[in-house]
């Protein structure tokens, strides 16, 4: 399910990286974001995880995608995770007090937040869908 709408001003927002630092993502520098939330016990966002990797590879310096897990012991199934399914080069975020979740309304796992370049929300993926589907890959397209 899609959702588009008139684009809506974000505030800049704070991340937490794996590392525990904060991030301030405040523009866009030019790129489209994804905002990708997910979960490791979440089997459709473990799924949509591989196609996302292979979407950012595909634009390469035009789009940026953080994965914001919002498991609730983040240190200890996170690292593990990514491990076991290989998943390396992900920028991975730690949402598990869910304030980010929070500050943009997400409450199904997956949700993909998608950031025009003015730094506005310009449109919400709810659930799981194909990234490699030309639907999805022209949403991106549009907004290059």
């Amino acid at each position: 399910l899609q959702i588009s709408k008139q684009p809506i001003n974000i505030e800049p927002f704070k991340l937490i990286k794996e590392n525990g630092v904060n991030e301030i993502i405040s523009k866009t520098n030019g790129k489209i974001i994804l905002l990708n939330f997910w979960a490791t016990w979440c089997t459709p966002c473990i799924k949509e995880i591989p196609d996302l990797q292979k979407l950012k590879k595909e634009f390469n310096a035009k789009v940026d995608v953080f994965f914001i897990s919002v498991d609730s012991n983040f240190k200890e199934s996170v690292p593990k995770f990514l491990k076991k399914n290989n998943f390396s080069n992900l920028k991975v975020y730690n949402d598990e007090k869910l304030d980010i979740s929070k500050k943009f309304n997400v409450k199904i796992m997956p949700t993909t937040i998608i950031i025009n370049k003015n730094f506005e929300e310009q449109s919400r993926v709810i659930g799981y869908v194909d990234w490699q589907s030309e639907k999805y890959k022209s949403l991106i397209k549009d907004l290059l």
